[in-house]
């Protein structure tokens, strides 16, 4: 699992990363500035806060708390964008790798207590 964690950890930055620069760098992004016509660019550089999660998690991955909070924001991230794009019916490849991602986020989340650090208990503060 804590293999799979970092291949999915791994995977995201690097989709991510990529779709960023597309829709940042595209027609509809930092070349349209000024004309309103610039969702592309906006999404882009929400596009690479998604992407950055997976390296500011990289140095804790084995960290309970931490792996909760990053799988938790990518799990809302990638079913919306799934949800989006199957509504749309228009990009069925960024469909498929977002449902792809959507369902690894879910089963790592329902799986991290295998490969984490146990959590501390409340109890005990």
């Amino acid at each position: 699992m804590k293999g799979l964690f970092a291949a999915f950890l791994a995977l995201n930055f690097l989709v991510e990363a990529f779709a960023a620069f597309a829709l940042i760098t595209g027609p509809g992004g930092i070349s349209a500035a000024g004309s309103g016509n610039q969702w592309s660019m906006h999404y882009g550089f929400a596009v690479l806060a998604i992407a950055s999660a997976s390296l500011w998690v990289w140095p804790r991955r084995a960290d309970y708390h931490v792996v909760t909070a990053v799988l938790g924001v990518l799990v809302v991230f990638h079913c919306a964008v799934a949800i989006s794009l199957a509504t749309a019916g228009d990009q069925k490849v960024g469909l498929v790798i977002h449902t792809v991602f959507a369902a690894s986020s879910v089963l790592l989340f329902g799986l991290r207590a295998r490969w984490c650090n146990a959590p501390i208990s409340q109890e005990s503060h």
